[in-house]
């Protein structure tokens, strides 16, 4: 029996799997998005910790023990918390990816050609607060007393996974894996180290950051605060992003895997060589048996959480639920498009500074148009960054496979098959981030032993065919029209 934790953006689930790997259990809660002012995001990190425990515990009666049992975590990436030493306990809020209080240093930083060459050649991926270490210098500089800390060693530093692995552990473990390390833009992503050079680049004098691993190690030992009967290995742990591409077993070159989420991410598989360009992320897919794997990755910030929006900020849905039925419903926007820039554009225009629009408001216009604009918005957004990667950067991408909350919306997806003009393939398993945990899980405890021996846990897929409607392409070039007017043009 095995155990598998996704500490996500918006909550904790914990999923229990027998040893055919069928999951027998799911129990998730939700935490407070903290939200101080505008562009400020955070998490309570106690909250979290103690999330996971209360869903442990009420798995516990259902948890058989056997030798190959153990635990996997898959995170939120890039959401880091710095937290005392001794006690493991958190000494500030988890800043989380979303949080803009960076973006100062990112535009002194800006200002040297040098160090922003040296980012983007050592970590493939782009100058941006979305990353952790311009907030974190930024927080340091208003909490220096937390600073001092850090410089003497009495507090840490770590992703979501290196403070749950720390606290699981009794303080015992301090480690991180690879494609957690990878996020942080201050890990060389082509020598596979902690960079002392991009430490410099924004001024941060750590005593110590986390031993990195591969994903398909063996992090510690836990016994869940208590809660288990006996200590268990803590094996798999990786990036929720990776850990879905992972599950996808996306290992050919062109093969795509979409994440749709809280926001989305696009990983297409450019094999083991490290490559970096202009304006595209280049991401570390995981790292196994001291062989790298790469991606490039598409980073959208507002997928999920425009449909948050509708509900929670403009209060015109009840339930997220909701939207499938009204994107069935209303067959197109009224004329009315939403650009998402909440928190700027991301992939592959890189503008941090812009905010978002609802454009081609009429008389006719209701809150069905709005809401179907914000989905086709996803859609959209999609497809912007797959025709650049096409057009600009030579890859074709083929073979893509889409996971995350939003394919249950089937008229969503065959909305973006068409527009895609491409097949795409849904698992009827929603939690692919976990069970790629999982299955890095069984290669850290030998129990499989290479990625070919892998392919009988992939999953069944449904697929998407393309059907042509020429109105949906309109759509979409009439979207990008208003985008390269009101964002692009200058």
């Amino acid at each position: 029996m095995y155990i598998s934790l996704d500490q996500s953006t918006s909550s904790t689930t914990v999923f229990l799997y027998n040893n055919k790997l069928k999951l027998i259990e799911k129990v998730s809660k939700s935490h407070k998005q903290i939200q101080k002012k505008s562009g400020i995001v955070e998490h309570d990190a106690n909250e979290i910790y103690n999330n996971f425990l209360h869903l442990v515990k009420k798995i516990e009666k259902k948890i058989k023990y056997s030798q190959n049992i153990f635990l996997s975590i898959t995170n939120q990436r890039e959401t880091f918390v710095i937290f005392d030493a001794k006690s493991g306990k958190p000494l500030n809020n988890a800043i989380v990816w979303q949080c803009r209080r960076g973006q100062i240093i990112c535009d002194k930083i800006n200002k040297s050609k040098k160090a922003v060459n040296l980012i983007k050649s050592t970590t493939g991926l782009t100058l941006d607060t979305y990353f952790p270490a311009s907030k974190l210098l930024q927080f340091l500089k208003v909490n220096r007393s937390i600073r001092d800390k850090l410089k003497n060693g009495t507090a840490l530093f770590g992703t979501i996974d290196t403070y749950l692995i720390y606290r699981l552990t009794n303080q015992q473990s301090y480690f991180t894996d690879f494609t957690n390390a990878s996020r942080t833009l201050l890990f060389n992503n082509n020598t596979l180290q902690w960079s002392q050079q991009l430490l410099k680049v924004f001024k941060l004098n750590l005593n110590k950051l986390p031993q990195v691993k591969e994903s398909s190690s063996i992090f510690g030992h836990t016994n869940i605060n208590g809660i288990l009967k006996k200590p268990i290995p803590i094996s798999g742990v990786i990036g929720d992003s990776q850990a879905s591409i992972f599950a996808n077993q996306c290992f050919n070159i062109g093969n795509t895997k979409i994440t749709i989420g809280t926001g989305s991410s696009i990983l297409t598989n450019i094999g083991n060589k490290f490559i970096h360009k202009k304006n595209i992320l280049t991401t570390l897919s995981f790292v196994f048996k001291n062989k790298p794997y790469y991606s490039y990755e598409c980073l959208i910030n507002y997928a999920g959480a425009t449909v948050s929006w509708l509900k929670d900020n403009l209060k015109i849905i009840n339930s997220p639920n909701e939207t499938n039925k009204i994107f069935k419903e209303v067959s197109t926007s009224s004329g009315v498009f939403v650009i998402p820039a909440f928190v700027g554009l991301s992939s592959p225009h890189w503008i941090p500074e812009c905010k978002g629009m609802i454009y081609g408001l009429s008389p006719s216009v209701n809150k069905k148009h709005i809401i179907r604009a914000s989905l086709e918005s996803i859609a959209f957004q999609i497809k912007d960054y797959l025709d650049d990667l096409e057009k600009n950067k030579k890859i074709k991408y083929n073979d893509i496979f889409i996971d995350g909350g939003m394919i249950n919306n089937t008229d969503f997806i065959q909305f973006l098959t068409n527009i895609l003009n491409r097949k795409i393939y849904i698992t009827n398993f929603q939690d692919m981030s976990s069970y790629g945990a999982l299955i890095m899980g069984l290669l850290g405890m030998n129990i499989s032993s290479s990625l070919k021996d892998i392919k009988k846990f992939k999953q069944k897929y449904i697929t998407f065919i393309p059907v042509k409607k020429n109105n949906d392409i309109t759509i979409y070039n009439e979207w990008k029209n208003v985008l390269f007017k009101h964002y692009l043009k200058n």
